[in-house]
């Protein structure tokens, strides 16, 4: 709050602050992310009123519904088998690091440790986290040679710089390549790596690690919906056919 409304003394806060703070995350992020933040929002804002800071009635947020875009095994195997290097590694950086769009381009060889397998990078809210790095990703790196060590890999893979906007627009044009689905987005790597890690180790706190989540809260969110044929399956499991040889007569 501070990096968007400067430095303030509580008694200054406004309503009409917060509000032009909600209406600003919900231009530019995304609505889980921005229902996160009013939350938190709403409790700093309490936590304030004890030095002086007005009430205030923080605007209602509908919960965002969980989106159920997943790539399939072999919309995956399209994406990936035969894009430029600069490309595959920004796939690569989202699926198998549940890395993000600015952290994917704030991997530099600064930020590698070639010991550890590890790579650095700043989060949202200013932290950092340090995530393992897999054999696929660290090819590619080593690939780049010896580059300016605080030039991100994927402008020094790719010979160029790129922007955020046009890192976008160029793996969207992959994607129609590929022929996948269109409503899939880069974002969507986080989700399908979520869908994959889950079931596997029944495990939140890593799918909440691979993503970088403080809460557990934003991690479900990432967890693909049971398909309708799974959930027929596992209520097979509920049956009391299964059960009542165990009751005594």
């Amino acid at each position: 709050m501070t990096a968007a409304l400067g430095h303030l003394r509580p008694q200054q806060l406004t309503p009409l602050m917060t509000g032009a703070l909600l209406a600003e995350w919900r231009q530019n992020l995304r609505p889980w992310t921005v229902w996160t933040y009013r939350n938190e929002l709403r409790l700093l804002c309490a936590a304030l009123q004890q030095f002086g800071a007005p009430t205030i009635q923080m605007p209602r947020l509908p919960r965002p519904k969980a989106r159920a875009v997943t790539a399939t095994p072999d919309e995956l195997v399209k994406l990936f088998k035969d894009p430029p290097a600069w490309l595959r590694l920004f796939q690569f950086l989202y699926f198998q690091c549940g890395m993000r769009l600015a952290e994917a381009l704030a991997v530099t060889p600064r930020s590698w440790n070639k010991e550890q397998r590890t790579v650095t990078v700043k989060v949202k809210g200013g932290a950092h986290r340090t995530v393992t790095i897999t054999t696929d990703i660290e090819n590619l790196l080593l690939s780049a040679g010896n580059p300016d060590p605080d030039e991100p890999f994927i402008f020094t893979l790719k010979g160029r710089s790129i922007t955020a906007r046009g890192l976008e627009a160029a793996w969207q044009t992959h994607r129609r390549k590929c022929g996948v689905n269109p409503a899939l987005t880069p974002h969507d790597f986080r989700r399908t790596a979520a869908s994959i890690i889950y079931p596997a180790t029944k495990d939140l706190r890593a799918v909440q690690e691979l993503l970088g989540h403080k809460s557990l809260t934003s991690t479900l969110s990432y967890i693909a919906p049971l398909h309708p044929d799974d959930a027929r399956k596992y209520s097979e499991l509920l049956r009391f056919e299964h059960f009542k040889s165990e009751v005594k007569q």
